[in-house]
Order: structure tokens, then sequence, then C-alpha cells
């Protein structure tokens, strides 16, 4: 059987570092982002933190808080049946897992990604995604969706605030245990 691991964080705590890993070890990468990116481009909207950010919370008033687990729960479902451990990149919500076990039928390892406001901050300045307006308008944001719940519900916490060398290596130590399927 498949195992499901939900990634979670804050802006900046280093979820796409290791989604990176995960597909350089061949583990299927689902990004809930990528969602509310292409419903902002469907909308004809500039892909900015502030479409971006009304786009999500949009989506979550019009089709509930578990929308963009829905809408990927096609290729969840595929990835799942061909592969030995998912990875679903960026959830936000409770209600995002509780969609995700009532569907799976088993509930999913969830991994939180943390690191402080300065250090989120100083990477998100420095990385240049459309998406990037600082930590503090995005922390609220995904703070009143429940991030920090979900955090605290993680199977496994790992720390991100020194060289990034080290968080690779831990993130791919844990993915290489949570691959095993002897």
């Amino acid at each position: 059987m498949s195992r499901v691991l939900v990634l979670t964080g804050l802006p900046g705590s280093g979820k796409s570092v290791a989604s990176e890993i995960a597909v350089m070890m061949d583990i299927p990468v689902i990004t809930m982002g990528d969602v509310i990116r292409a419903e902002t481009a469907k909308r004809g909207l500039e892909p900015n933190g502030d479409n971006i950010g009304e786009v999500a919370v949009d989506l979550r008033k019009e089709f509930g808080d578990d929308v963009v687990l829905r809408r990927l729960w096609p290729d969840i479902q595929n990835a799942v049946s061909k592969h030995p451990l998912v990875l679903i990149d960026g959830m936000r919500s409770t209600p995002e897992k509780d969609t995700l076990i009532e569907l799976m039928g088993s509930g999913p390892d969830i991994l939180a990604i943390l690191a402080s406001e300065s250090t989120r901050n100083s990477r998100l300045s420095g990385r240049g995604r459309s998406d990037d307006e600082g930590t503090s308008t995005r922390d609220t944001r995904e703070r009143n969706w429940g991030v920090e719940a979900l955090i605290n519900e993680a199977n496994y916490l790992i720390q991100n605030e020194d060289d990034i060398n080290s968080f690779r290596e831990e993130v791919k130590a844990l993915l290489e245990g949570l691959s095993r399927t002897d």
C-alpha cells in the first residue's frame, strides 16, 4: 500500500526545497499551490501575491476549505496507484487533511517544516516568485486557514534554520525511510 506524505509549513520554510528532493528521488509531488496559480491564470489575473491570495480565499469561500484537495484528488489517486510514496506539497488546513482521510480511507503522514519569521523573510525576498509578498500577509492568511493546527498534528518536524545541505540531507533521509516497502 502506498504512503502519502503531506508537506506543510509557513511560506519560506523550505517546502519547495523538500519537494525538489522528492522529485530527484523519483517520488511524485503534487503541489496544492498549482491549483491556485492555474485558477489565477484562468481568471486572467496577473500572478502576483495579492491576486493569488485573493483567488485562494475566493475558491475556499465559494467551494469550501477543501476545494484544492478535491481538485487534486484524481492526480493523487493516479500517483498512489503507481508509487510507494507520494508527496502532497502545501497543505494548509485540517479540513483538507480530513477530506484526504475520507477519500483515502486512511490518514497521511504529515511533515512540517519550520523556520523562524526572519529566516523565512530573508528567503522570500531572495527567491523572486510572483506570489512572494513577505511573510506577514501570507502568514496571516495561512494561519486563518489553520496551517498551525496542521503543523501541530505533524508526525515529523524538520527545523530549517541553518545550512541548506543539512536540511537536504535530513529531508532525503526521511523520504528514504518512508519509501521503504519492506
